[in-house]
């Protein structure tokens, strides 16, 4: 089974938006995740659903990876991947996970829940997530292992 672990597009730091959440991505934020999108569905990257944090910056993300995946699941916000949640009840549960799922969130979230599903401990650090990489792990039955690892520096500009 696969997962997706995507954090989501650079964000504006405008002061014009009084709350964290309602941070939208910028241009280059919404440029980057759009050439990574495009990459991802032309390399044909089964993904049943895409889940994201409900904040403003990871719908956004997750609203142009779904535009160009198209997945049979949808694109729908679920609690558990704000970037100051727990990542162990995710990580259990994503082994069970019937389908695979792209889960759009935050840092430090993303890495440490690279951390706990790739070394057992959320306090290491085995992948770096910049904004809107992409990182595809595979659990095989008893371990995950990182599959690849996409980000804006290797895609190129259209």
């Amino acid at each position: 089974m696969r997962v997706y672990l995507v954090r989501h597009g650079k964000a504006s730091k405008d002061p014009a938006f009084t709350t964290d959440a309602d941070r939208p991505l910028t241009r280059r934020g919404r440029n980057d995740i759009t050439r990574i999108a495009a990459h991802i569905a032309q390399a044909g990257c089964e993904i049943h659903q895409i889940r994201h944090s409900g904040l403003v910056r990871a719908r956004e993300t997750a609203d142009i990876l779904g535009e160009h995946i198209n997945p049979p699941g949808g694109v729908i916000a679920v609690a558990g991947l704000h970037y100051t949640d727990p990542v162990d009840t995710l990580a259990h549960e994503l082994s069970m996970e019937p389908a695979p799922v792209m889960l759009v969130g935050h840092n430090p979230f993303m890495e440490d829940l690279a951390g706990l599903l790739l070394t057992g401990n959320a306090l290491r650090v085995p992948v770096r997530f910049t904004t809107s990489c992409v990182v595809c792990l595979e659990y095989t039955g008893d371990e995950w292992w990182v599959r690849w690892v996409l980000n804006p520096e290797i895609v190129p500009e259209s």
